[in-house]
């Protein structure tokens, strides 16, 4: 599979980039304009029982138009203004320069319809114009990890330019893929409940009401071990348990989103199932299999998913949820064949797994015993009520953290670094 960029070839990033930039085109100035009004509105968090209610008690499209109309441009706006607090050096790769364009090219199609009837005609158009959004938005976190790339690789010469950024990057890749995580949540729901291609069954949109999470479990089990087996002709067994403290059952259901679950256990699975195959003496022989314990109390649902795979370092796991720290081989350029599993070597898994998590209020641990194994929690609310959006909004706040100059170390001697004059060393300080 290929990492293709469809609507490059527009020439959108030569078209739309200009928030950042000043314009003399009037229609430039425009989009401007209304980017900075928007960008002034708060988003509005909704809750997984919120969502169901609507779909359960109402499932009137034009409420859902009314309130997506309003609410798409709010938080691409957010967004948007975000970004080009960017360094400069970073926003003019081409690759995030394309990532910009697909925003401000989104936030101007959707808001053409502030001023539409809510007519079948208007609702039709807006159907459309959110599948053209889905199909543009396809790809940028791979965009968005190939400009970070593209940036490093620049000043690769420069690398205190580098750590300069460091933090700051790291702060906005989890406010930017958190608010994409939410917009496509909210675009999903309003087209598969009213879109031609509706989903079936039980579900509500994205959203299961009876979400069996070991059934989850196992299906991201399945498919990370036919992923192990491709690149390992092996792979480790698995021993479920489930514990159920709230209701007299063998089994655990909440409302969520099963893809969400999936895309969470998957990449653990993965990489328990790589540090287990890589550690194991006789790979083809008896590998230490992985245990997964889901759990159901009065306000989380938890998963732990334990492997025996050698563990890690302090030192390494501590840089396991930054963004570009990866122990797979570097994932292709574009044009080249892509031959690694989605998203292996950028780095994303494990950061993208956690916001995942964090998103309806859950989150993600991992403690890792060097010598023996990692253990994985996932936190899930247990109530739907509870599970609320984590979505960033743009304010004074951010503009100052993009403002501030990296603290030093406040330490004499920091706990994770070796210094050449430390004491111990036989060295003085000057």
């Amino acid at each position: 599979m290929r990492l293709i960029f469809s609507l490059a070839k527009e020439s959108v990033a030569t078209r739309y980039y200009s928030i950042s930039r000043k314009a003399s085109n009037p229609s430039t100035i425009k989009l401007q304009r209304l980017i900075e009004e928007y960008s002034q509105y708060s988003p509005s968090p909704i809750s997984l029982r919120q969502f169901i209610d609507f779909a359960e008690k109402s499932g009137d499209e034009k409420r859902s138009y009314l309130f997506l109309r309003q609410e798409l441009p709010t938080r691409l706006a957010n967004m948007v203004k975000e970004m080009i607090r960017l360094p400069d050096s970073l926003l003019m790769m081409p690759s995030t320069k394309l990532v910009t364009s697909w925003y401000e090219a989104s936030f101007e199609e959707v808001i053409t319809f502030q001023k539409e009837k809510t007519d079948h005609k208007s609702l039709g158009r807006f159907l459309d114009t959110m599948d053209v959004i889905i199909r543009r938005h396809r790809n940028v976190v791979e965009t968005m990890a190939h400009g970070i790339m593209e940036w490093r690789e620049e000043y690769n010469t420069s690398p205190h330019l580098v750590e300069k950024y460091r933090e700051k990057i790291q702060y906005f890749l989890d406010r930017f893929y958190t608010s994409r995580i939410g917009i496509r949540i909210l675009i999903n729901q309003h087209v598969l409940l009213f879109g031609n291609n509706q989903r079936t069954g039980h579900n509500y949109g994205a959203i299961d009401p009876h979400c069996d999470v070991a059934l989850v479990v196992e299906d991201a089990y399945e498919d990370a071990k036919n992923l192990c087996e491709k690149y390992y002709l092996s792979s480790p067994d698995i021993n479920i348990n489930v514990f159920n403290s709230v209701e007299n059952s063998k089994e655990v259901d909440i409302i969520y989103v099963p893809s969400h679950l999936h895309h969470l256990c998957f990449e653990l699975f993965k990489n328990a199932m790589r540090a287990s195959m890589e550690s194991s003496t006789d790979p083809m022989g008896d590998v230490s299999p992985i245990t997964v314990t889901v759990t159901k109390g009065k306000t989380d649902c938890c998963i732990r998913i334990s492997d025996r795979g050698g563990g890690a370092s302090r030192q390494v796991s501590q840089r396991w949820f930054e963004y570009l720290y990866s122990t797979a081989p570097p994932p292709p350029k574009q044009g080249e064949e892509i031959r690694v599993a989605p998203l292996a070597g950028y780095g994303y898994g494990l950061p993208l797994s956690r916001l995942y998590a964090r998103y309806l209020g859950g989150d993600l641990y991992l403690q890792s015993l060097e010598g023996h194994g990692t253990d994985a929690f996932i936190y899930l609310k247990t109530y739907s009520k509870e599970a609320v959006e984590t979505v960033p909004v743009y304010n004074a706040a951010v503009t100052e953290h993009y403002k501030r100059a990296t603290l030093g170390d406040d330490w004499v001697i920091p706990a994770n670094k070796c210094r050449k004059d430390h004491p111990f060393n036989g060295s003085r300080r000057r």
